[in-house]
């Protein structure tokens, strides 16, 4: 209908083109940091990857899981009532929560009998607190795996459990 036939200005030529490998320099940028781990090792979202590089635990606390690994296998429920504080939570990934010692108490009555493995284990201690993470598979009637933690608190020579985190990777049936 209308035809114009103004010439573009010599001068919008380079500013087009700059914008354009402006614009491209930007988005390679924003790729490039996007792909790039954050600082101090972490992965995306700045959290840590606590399972790199292999487990290599050694300590008290790392001896405590092991040994509550054995006492869950073994059904011992006075070792738990010696290293649970009596004022312990546990806490499961979709809101459930109680008191440790009714948690190892259902647990290790249950029938058929339950065996726990673990691995990846850490463990972190300070003065007088400490924690353990690990992955789990319990094997029983109902067959599950899930990462757990345990802080721990120090009173006089001995380490006591006070949170339980169990977190299960698996659909689990009336729990």
């Amino acid at each position: 209908m209308f035809h114009f036939d103004y010439p573009i200005p010599k001068w919008k030529e380079p500013m087009k083109r700059s914008i354009f490998v402006f614009l491209i320099v930007i988005t390679m940028t924003t790729v490039a940091l996007a792909q790039a781990p954050a600082a101090g090792g972490q992965g995306r979202g700045g959290r840590p990857n606590i399972f790199a590089p292999p487990a290599t635990a050694t300590g008290p606390i790392a001896d405590m899981v092991n040994a509550i690994v054995t006492a869950f296998n073994n059904r011992d429920t006075a070792y738990f009532q010696k290293i649970v504080a009596p004022d312990a939570v546990w806490l499961d990934e979709d809101g459930h929560h109680l008191q440790a010692t009714v948690w190892y108490n259902r647990i290790l009555t249950a029938n058929p009998p339950r065996k726990l493995a673990i691995s990846n284990l850490r463990v972190q201690t300070w003065d007088t607190g400490a924690w353990a993470g690990f992955n789990y598979t319990i094997e029983g009637t109902n067959n599950f795996k899930g990462t757990n933690s345990l802080v721990f608190k120090k009173t006089g020579n001995d380490w006591q459990v006070v949170l339980v985190h169990g977190a299960v990777d698996t659909t689990v049936a009336g729990h």
